[in-house]
């Protein structure tokens, strides 16, 4: 098992010696070029990019959270007492353009880009195996279209930035359009697809693959309803035969049973080294934070249905769902891992691609569809069950919420199904149009003071 740590050690060392030193204002811009001699800094500069996903702004702590998961039907927010309100605001769609949580995730994001753009600036003038570099490319440039993506969801039209820029050149940012910013994106992931190992020795285990990159490439494509290519790159992921759906939900989530299988890529922990640790996922002292209406979608026979129960782990009143239930370490923290994409939500994207191309009483989406399902001990739907391309579509989009609640996908779902408005008003939330895009922190309007060029979102 010591192996499998090796590269979240690495990531910790850097992240504790160079996150001061990657984040200097443009003025040491000199420094950093200065710094990368060899292939081994690109290394340390890559492995600091990986170690930015594990801030407590994105996927290590609430922050990302609160922007995705609390946004959504499935959970919420139930204590309007602590972070002053931020976090409930959010929740409850009454917070301003100048909540410090949605801040401190717009700042991580670019934070994040811009280490992955100092290696990418960096990575071509140094002397090394043009195999590795491309490699070292493909992993950062992953990363940043998976910040990319995030953004351009979460605030609409944001400042495509591919390069670390001086103070003078970030000037002139503005709000890209949104087909300029999935444009990007997609460069990155399919030239990260094309550099990158389908695997990697147990050390490196966590790491981007290939079959990652195709993987949100195809929900790249999918979220922008670009259902031929969706079908054609998550195809390859499937006959890759690199994945594979685990006997049980609980085998995957196990945590001892780290990256396992079915997880396409993860952001890695681990309580070997005390800052690789985290806080419990989705916790509350106070409370059920399930919506009642969530879990009475369950049915009984429904495996996946304890995932979602509560428990306190030994020596601690915080309450965390089984699906990230962990002990405490000696350090008061943990070592799970957090999966942002995984193999049964290949198959659901690459069901419901293939039902939006044409709907068929037979075939390869309700095969897919019926492999997740099954594995829950639930019967496989029939064509006299979902005899439509509508039901076939209303059944993926419950299935995708059954299989994948809290794992930050729903609230994505919802926007790019556009049903997250009457989701909402099901439990009670009323909410305009404009707001399901989050209102630009009111730092960076001011900062950039553009109003034609860096406006804020409509409404706030």
């Amino acid at each position: 098992m010591k192996k499998i740590f090796i590269l979240t050690i690495i990531i910790a060392a850097l992240s504790a010696c160079q996150d001061n030193f990657l984040e200097l204002t443009p003025v040491s811009q000199p420094n950093e070029k200065d710094f990368y001699k060899t292939a081994n800094d690109i290394l340390n500069g890559v492995n600091a990019a990986y170690a930015s996903l594990q801030s407590g702004n994105l996927y290590g702590g609430r922050d990302l959270q609160d922007l995705t998961e609390y946004r959504g039907d499935n959970v919420f927010d139930n204590d309007p007492s602590a972070s002053a309100g931020l976090r409930f605001n959010i929740d409850r769609f009454i917070a301003g353009s100048d909540n410090a949580v949605i801040e401190n995730v717009w700042r991580r994001l670019y934070a994040t880009i811009y280490r992955t753009n100092i290696v990418l600036d960096n990575v071509d003038n140094i002397t090394m195996n043009d195999q590795l570099r491309n490699r070292y490319k493909g992993e950062v440039r992953f990363v940043r279209a998976l910040c990319y993506f995030h953004l351009v969801q979460l605030w609409g039209p944001v400042p495509l930035v591919l390069k670390a820029e001086s103070t003078e050149e970030s000037r002139k940012n503005v709000r890209n359009p949104v087909n300029e910013v999935y444009a990007a994106i997609e460069a990155d992931l399919q030239f990260a697809a094309a550099n990158l190992p389908n695997t990697y020795p147990a050390a490196e285990v966590g790491r981007v693959t290939t079959g990652a990159a195709k993987t949100l490439l195809g929900k790249v494509y999918l979220t922008q309803k670009k259902y031929a290519e969706t079908v054609s790159v998550l195809r390859e992921v499937v006959a890759s035969g690199d994945f594979a759906i685990l006997p049980t939900v609980a085998e995957v989530f196990n945590p001892k049973n780290k990256y396992n299988k079915e997880i396409v890529f993860a952001v890695r922990f681990s309580t070997v080294v005390p800052t690789e640790g985290h806080g419990l996922f989705f916790t509350s002292q106070i409370g059920d934070f399930i919506e009642a209406s969530f879990r009475s979608l369950y049915s009984d026979s429904d495996a996946r249905k304890e995932m979602i129960e509560l428990r306190k782990p030994t020596g601690t009143q915080n309450q965390t769902p089984v699906k990230y239930l962990e002990e405490l370490s000696a350090a008061n923290n943990v070592g799970t891992d957090f999966p942002v994409l995984r193999y049964a939500d290949v198959l659901l994207m690459l069901a419901e691609a293939l039902n939006e191309q044409g709907y068929q009483a037979a075939g390869d989406a309700f095969t897919h569809l019926n492999t997740v399902r099954t594995r829950a001990g639930l019967p496989a739907y029939t064509a006299s069950d979902l005899s439509t391309q509508a039901a076939f579509r209303e059944a993926v989009l419950l299935e995708r919420r059954l299989e994948l609640p809290l794992e930050l996908h729903r609230w994505y779902d919802l926007l790019r199904t556009g049903t997250a408005i009457d989701a909402l008003k099901a439990v009670n939330i009323t909410i305009q149009p404009f707001q399901l895009l989050f209102p630009i922190p009111n730092s960076q309007v001011q900062i950039y003071n553009n109003p034609t060029g860096f406006p804020q979102n409509q409404g706030y």
